[in-house]
């Protein structure tokens, strides 16, 4: 049977140049992009648009006859996908094979001049004219295959090598925004640290040559942006066992701190020259990588950036040692802390912390710094013979507490700061037991007449018990200010927070709808609304725990309610709190009924008395929450046991005073706000009280370390 062939017209490569590289920046950026591949550690622009003229050199590995006839002289090669640089190792940029497209795009002239690396290998020059080559006319056009390039292998100097790519008769006007969206697309491929001359994978550097100085300036700044739109910069320096730091914040002055190195706990108040660290100077940048980015930077390309180059860097003698920096490696445990959740400093002074400072510590993927010392100058520091890292000795452990101490102070002052800030933006609250009746009366519109009258009235009984008029005007704003802005402030927003959240679903449901051939934007909003999506359910989630307080048929009708049914519900209105708490109340029985009180009432006791339960169990290697129900007589009884850390029964009673609390987590737990307010118990024997119950800690049965009962005699 015969065959036919297929044929493919020249006039595919304007077409996949038009549609591959669109721009003359991203075009140009393409062949930038090919010095990196071919492990250049420098590339010179030079844009002469007078001249009708562009001319790209860089230093790599070049190619021979061969090479070029077998990569440059096939379109659409793969040779790049999944692969890294013959000699660096580098992760190849370029995958479509576009770079010829991208010259063509450019200009009507073409020549190369490659030297390739070994030295035994003549020269390359070679040229094309795309105008004779293709053709002018769309009718004129010839067969793909049968477009020629010229070529004269030619001497070399045996220490030359590298690539050079001339551009004649441009395509397209060249303007100062063209330069800086050139720019915008190769920021990312130099390092952002001064690198030694050992560490040549890391090293590429683009010089940008203009006849038009203005032109230069908008490539520099462009290039340069990633370095200035820092959140905070820390610089800092040791000096004979003292450490001096320095915190800046954009648009204002330094902030200086200081300590001395005797003060490290491991030191025990002692420094001596030949022990400790003497000298060493660093400087930290930390981003905000979130949100919209200053200077065009994309924030999917501003992360991957400090991906790959982000980290605290360690240079010997300008020299640097590769383990610290690399994304393995989290010598100064910022990330480990993170991921156990310490939001408490070990190193700064306590008189000077801030609640929850390491909450704004930064992650490794946030800061980019460099640390310098000189192992030839200190006595106790020294490379291991690996030649990556320094062998941990005092003055090492001197080098890791220092640059973690600044971190530690930058989130401290962080914390301060928004502090600050928040106090000035809002009016001081007065302690008195008026202005807080006044909060209840304004509020009084909003809430149920019955539910007023109950709070009112039992912060009033809560109120009498006080042993002073101090204690009791305190207690008294911190229990109203907690029971309205809680229930009040839930009731004025429950309507419109759903329909936000609404609002919110629609968002994303039409950005999943977003359809664009752009694969880095694609994947930016397909990941943004996954983000939303997550953040929405645990919003709900949290919502759900003031779900009933807006049904005017959960706060004003009383019933006597299955207990079960109860739980049932509650449980899982506080299930994104229980963690991964196991809850069983398989023990209650299904026709057990409560006192008759509305939902409200009910669900308020029960989310407290759970929520007391999970914050004892954080620490807990096998959280249990267990709910069941005895009878004797007329008696009824539910009891809620946990393995928590338990509580001592001959004191609990004062456990239900106003603001009494017994938490034995962990210090960065509680700085976490885990361990409540001291109202919850509080709020419990008012509400049941009023009910007809008697709650309290009872002697826990085997396998528990807490019971909580909540009892009352069954009335016909």
């Amino acid at each position: 049977m015969p065959t036919l062939p297929f044929t493919i017209d020249a006039e595919l490569l304007r077409e996949l140049g038009e549609r591959l590289v669109g721009k003359p920046h991203i075009a140009l950026a393409e062949l930038v992009k090919n010095s990196y591949d071919a492990d250049a550690t420098q590339v010179t622009i030079n844009f002469t648009p007078n001249k009708d003229k562009i001319e790209i050199s860089d230093d790599g590995h070049g190619m021979n006859l061969d090479e070029f006839k077998k990569f440059w002289m096939r379109i659409g090669t793969t040779h790049k996908r999944e692969k890294r640089s013959k000699n660096l190792g580098r992760l190849m940029t370029g995958s479509k094979g576009v770079g010829r497209l991208a010259v063509q795009f450019l200009a009507n002239k073409l020549t190369i001049l490659t030297i390739p690396a070994d030295k035994n290998s003549k020269g390359l020059k070679v040229h094309i004219d795309w105008k004779k080559a293709i053709g002018t006319k769309r009718t004129k056009t010839k067969e793909l295959t049968e477009v020629k390039v010229t070529y004269n292998e030619v001497d070399r100097n045996p220490s030359d090598k590298g690539t050079s790519v001339i551009l004649e008769e441009l395509k397209d006007e060249w303007t100062e925004d063209s330069v800086k969206e050139l720019a915008s697309e190769l920021w990312w491929l130099q390092p952002p640290l001064n690198l030694s001359t050992e560490d040549l994978k890391n090293r590429f550097k683009i010089h940008f040559r203009s006849t038009l100085q203005e032109y230069s300036k908008r490539f520099l700044e462009q290039m340069s942006a990633i370095k200035r739109i820092w959140l905070a910069r820390l610089v800092g320096n040791t000096e004979d066992g003292e450490v001096k730091f320095s915190l800046q914040f954009p648009g204002e002055g330094p902030t200086v701190h200081r300590c001395k190195i005797a003060d490290f706990i491991h030191n025990n108040g002692k420094f001596n020259k030949k022990e400790n660290l003497n000298m060493c100077q660093f400087e930290i940048r930390i981003y905000n990588l979130s949100g919209k980015q200053k200077f065009g930077i994309k924030v999917g390309e501003a992360r991957a950036y400090f991906k790959n180059h982000g980290g605290v860097h360690v240079y010997d003698g300008g020299f640097r040692l590769p383990y610290y920096g690399s994304p393995e490696s989290d010598w100064l445990k910022l990330e480990y802390d993170h991921s156990h959740r310490q939001y408490v400093s070990q190193l700064l002074p306590k008189e000077i912390q801030v609640f929850r400072a390491l909450y704004d510590l930064p992650t490794l993927g946030r800061v980019l710094g460099v640390v310098e010392v000189d192992t030839s100058q200190e006595p106790n520091l020294e490379i291991m013979i690996t030649r990556d890292r320094l062998a941990e000795t005092t003055a090492y452990k001197d080098l890791v507490t220092t640059v973690r101490y600044a971190l530690d102070w930058y989130a401290n002052e962080t914390a301060r700061r928004k502090i600050q800030k928040k106090e000035a933006s809002s009016e001081p609250t007065s302690l008195t037991f008026e202005y807080v009746e006044e909060v209840l009366e304004y509020y009084k519109p909003d809430i149920p007449e019955k539910i007023y009258q109950e709070i009112y009235e039992k912060v009033q009984e809560a109120t009498t018990a006080a042993k002073t008029q101090q204690e009791l005007a305190l207690k008294q704003v911190g229990l109203l200010t907690s029971l309205a802005t809680a229930g009040i402030s839930a009731l004025s927003y429950q309507h419109e927070l759903k329909k936000q959240f609404a609002y919110i679903e629609d968002l994303i449901d039409r950005m999943k709808n977003i359809r664009t051939m752009r694969s880095e934007l694609q994947e930016n909003l397909n990941s943004l609304s996954t983000e939303l999506a997550l953040w929405l359910k645990r919003a709900k989630a949290t919502n759900l725990l003031f779900d009933y307080i807006a049904d005017t048929e959960n706060t004003q009708l009383r019933h006597s309610l299955r207990a079960r049914m109860v739980v049932e519900d509650i449980t899982d209105q506080t299930s994104f709190l229980a963690r991964d708490t196991e809850i069983d109340y398989s023990q209650i029985d299904k026709y057990l009924r409560l006192p008759k009180a509305s939902f409200a009432e009910w669900g308020a006791i029960f989310q407290n008395v759970f929520i007391n339960a999970f914050n004892a169990m954080l620490d807990s290697p096998k959280p249990l929450l267990h709910i069941s129900c005895r009878s004797r007589g007329k008696s009824r009884e539910i009891l809620i046991q946990d393995t928590g850390h338990g509580i001592n029964l001959k004191d609990a009673d004062r456990l239900f005073e106003p603001f009494e609390r017994e938490s034995k987590i962990s210090d960065a737990r509680k700085a976490l706000g885990y361990g409540g307010t001291g109202l919850g118990l509080t709020i419990i024997r008012l509400l049941a009280n009023n009910i007809g119950c008697r709650v309290r800690f009872v002697e826990p049965e085997d396998g528990f370390s807490t019971a909580f009962s909540i009892s009352w005699r069954e009335i016909k």
